[in-house]
């Protein structure tokens, strides 16, 4: 059997070997002449090596047509290599395009965000500021309310000098020296 690891050429000369050496045996053990033998071998090594050759011309003509559509294949397969590598260099080129312009997007979010953030801090701590000093100045004046009334009710009214804070005993109002409370 005619492996296909075998170059064509080899092929083509057994075929030839094969053809010439059964045409000289038939023709030796054919009953003829001697001028007729040679004759016919005349012939038919003329026909073997015309047909020969003709194998010859085919076989060049069909590896040429193989090698020119493998060659037009293989170019086709490295233009289309080529064009998926440019898309795909175009794609990702887009992608990484986008993926920055998305992170920036994000980076300005977030300087806006930490700069409303900044802002609404500093507003909450003014009101919170506002807050205890209001709560401070309230605290103060009812302190001094608490101080003037004290003065205007200890003018009239008994002064106990021992203890360190200064209460009023006027007009039934109800006193507990040893607790500090009305």
């Amino acid at each position: 059997m005619f492996r296909e690891e075998k170059k064509p050429k080899s092929f083509v000369s057994g075929l030839v070997t094969g053809s010439v050496i059964g045409g000289i045996a038939a023709l030796l053990f054919a009953p003829k002449s001697g001028k007729e033998l040679r004759m016919d071998i005349s012939e038919k090594s003329n026909e073997v090596l015309g047909d020969a050759n003709q194998l010859y011309i085919n076989a060049k003509e069909k590896g040429s047509n193989m090698i020119a559509d493998v060659k037009s294949k293989a170019e086709s397969m490295l233009d289309d290599g080529k064009n998926k590598v440019e898309s795909i260099t175009t794609g990702a080129s887009e992608l990484i395009d986008q993926g920055k312009e998305k992170a920036d997007s994000i980076v300005k979010g977030v300087e806006d965000y930490l700069s409303n953030g900044k802002e609404m801090v500093e507003n909450e701590v003014a009101v919170v500021k506002d807050a205890v000093k209001s709560g401070v100045d309230a605290y103060n004046d009812e302190r001094n309310k608490n101080s003037d009334r004290s003065k205007n009710y200890s003018l009239g009214s008994n002064y106990d000098k021992s203890s360190d804070k200064s209460k009023s005993y006027s007009q039934g109002s109800n006193y507990d020296k040893n607790k500090n409370k009305y």
